[in-house]
């Protein structure tokens, strides 16, 4: 068993190594950075396609297959999601997003632990003299610490005076084999004891590298007892870590829950305005997905005084992440989708419902792109729609 947590940390804080750096590396090559879909905003997300164009570009991976099997692995160790969690990673114009980036990793113990680590380190190499060279009993040990140095600058950085909760991160850090005690004669103390990394957070490495670590784990994790029955215990024990599944068959893992909007939104193929530079564009992402109106409705129809359609105003007010909703057809245009939690959900708006005004401006004969892009201007809608008369009773 202990072997097996072995193997299962190393290659679980190797593709956490091998991600982060991916991390980097994208975002300072520019795939990562806030991106428009209809009139929600994702923030700090990259698109799938680019990702694994970028990814063979670098030789970080021999082909578009392998690409996503490894991209997979990240996402399976909570380094990745789906921006809405409908997907597992596809090699599609889809957007996902690095947990880093928008604080979910906190959701995995492991993993805030590793972060805590790297944050650390970097603060400590970067900004002061706390990792240096020692030489102890002969050895040189490059980029050690003294316990209470490192202790005294984190609480500086932090500015609270508090070393009770520092002390308590780095004891967490090295149970957990992030550092140790140079000699491993001592627990974490905030005495001058030399320390030092455990993890090179450096080392050059390549995303191809998580197969074979996932592939080591599998391993691990199937080995046969003497009974003959296969011993999953540490499988089961250790959830944030999957071996690698068959592409081929459909995937069976589910992403964490986290709130998201229908799924329509996340139906995404090729569109130049999704790749804009300064990343506020308002992009069509082509790939409809099925229409929820029940049939076909005629401008002429929705005109018809006798018509069994009646109007209904709403005012919504844009939060950070857009108006909450999602138009399509062409004159006239629908809502295809209500985030349930968005600001057009507020104020009351529904699937089905045609949008007729937008501000004051007869938008009947428009199609869903330019009513899109006319709202998008804007901060505040006073949006009038059409609806049914026996749904409008209902609401």
């Amino acid at each position: 068993m202990g072997r097996r947590k072995h193997v299962w940390h190393s290659n679980f804080y190797g593709i956490f190594i091998i991600g982060e750096q991916i991390r980097l590396q994208m975002q300072q090559q520019g795939l990562i950075r806030d991106r428009r879909y209809h009139l929600r905003k994702f923030k700090n997300c990259f698109v799938a396609r680019d990702a694994i164009d970028w990814l063979l570009k670098m030789y970080h991976v021999q082909s578009r297959v392998e690409a996503v099997r490894a991209m997979q692995i990240l996402l399976q160790n909570g380094m990745i999601h789906h921006v809405v969690d409908d997907h597992e990673f596809k090699d599609q114009n889809l957007f996902y997003r690095f947990t880093f980036d928008d604080d979910t990793y906190k959701l995995n113990k492991d993993l805030v632990s590793l972060y805590r680590g790297v944050i650390y380190y970097r603060k400590m190499k970067s900004e002061s003299e706390v990792l240096r060279d020692f030489y102890h009993k002969g050895v040189l040990y490059s980029e050690a610490f003294y316990g209470n140095d490192a202790v005294d600058f984190i609480v500086a950085t932090n500015g609270n005076g508090d070393r009770g909760p520092v002390v308590a991160d780095f004891r967490d850090l090295l149970e957990r084999n992030i550092i140790k005690h140079v000699t491993d004669d001592y627990h974490f103390s905030d005495d001058r004891l030399i320390y030092e990394f455990s993890l090179d957070f450096n080392r050059p490495c390549l995303l191809h590298d998580v197969l074979d670590m996932a592939s080591d784990h599998k391993n691990s994790t199937t080995t046969t007892s003497s009974s003959g029955v296969e011993d999953v215990e540490e499988r089961n024990s250790n959830p944030d870590l999957e071996s690698l599944p068959d592409m081929s068959s459909s995937l069976t893992i589910s992403p964490a829950q986290r709130p998201s909007i229908d799924s329509a939104m996340s139906g995404l193929s090729s569109s130049p305005e999704s790749n804009a530079a300064d990343g506020d564009s308002f992009a069509y992402l082509g790939q409809e997905p099925k229409s929820v109106l029940v049939r076909p409705v005629t401008v002429k129809e929705l005109e018809n005084t006798s018509s069994p359609y009646v109007k209904k105003t709403y005012k919504i007010q844009c939060d950070e992440m857009g108006f909450g909703f999602v138009l399509r057809g062409s004159s006239p245009c629908y809502v295809q989708t209500v985030d349930p939690l968005g600001p057009a959900a507020v104020a009351g708006m529904k699937v089905r419902q045609f949008i007729s005004t937008v501000n004051g401006q007869n938008v009947l004969r428009m199609d869903h792109r330019q009513v899109g892009q006319l709202i998008a201007q804007q901060t505040q809608i006073n949006v009038t729609v059409l609806v049914y008369r026996s749904d409008a009773q209902r609401m």
